[in-house]
């Protein structure tokens, strides 16, 4: 499909198991559960306290997808079919989008208790085959604290490059600093992944 996507309507991703929809302010309480867990977080930003800490984070999302900058999806179960459960599991998105460059920076996190079941990395590989195929991608990044050895299994897991270290880049929640990893997807790898 060669149509660059245009933010006029919010994309539906479906997987094997996976729906990932549009936020809702009504999904608070669901986010609330692992955006205020100190072992999702302590990676991954401030642990959230709230649920209008939520609201705002949600706000937040929806501003950057009016201005037309980045998408985050809402991460549910489904059974291939149907929605087994509307409750979010988890946010997925790609951020940062630069349409003269065609790159974006993709980043997400995930409950806990669906750590380790190969969830993250189905959802990330629906959105690069999104970002690539949909949004005319060349180059989608991230940038994850290099010793947050899932995310770097993640990332390398479905194809991503690590292209380099930001040395003691970050302060994180368990109060040190932290080396950045950074790493890097280009449309011809992905174009050769899919074949």
């Amino acid at each position: 499909m060669n149509t660059l996507f245009d933010f006029s309507r919010f994309p539906i991703l479906t997987t094997e198991r996976l729906t990932l929809r549009e936020l809702l302010l009504s999904d608070a309480p669901d986010v609330l559960v692992f955006r205020g867990d100190f072992e999702v977080q302590k990676y991954n930003g401030s642990v959230l306290q709230n649920v209008g800490e939520v609201h705002t984070l949600i706000e937040e999302i929806h501003a950057e997808y009016a201005a037309q900058e980045g998408i985050t999806w809402a991460l549910t179960l489904n059974n291939g079919d149907t929605v087994l459960s509307d409750t979010v599991l988890g946010l997925f998105g790609l951020h940062n989008w630069s349409q003269y460059h065609r790159r974006a920076e993709i980043g997400y996190d995930l409950a806990r208790a669906y750590w380790g079941q190969g969830i993250g990395s189905e959802a990330v590989r629906a959105i690069v085959r999104f970002g690539f195929e949909r949004m005319m991608l060349n180059c989608i990044y991230a940038g994850t604290i290099a010793d947050n050895y899932e995310s770097v299994g993640l990332l390398e897991k479905v194809g991503f490059q690590r292209e380099g270290t930001r040395r003691q880049y970050s302060w994180e929640e368990d109060g040190t600093f932290h080396d950045s990893a950074m790493y890097g997807l280009l449309r011809s790898e992905y174009i050769a992944w899919e074949r």
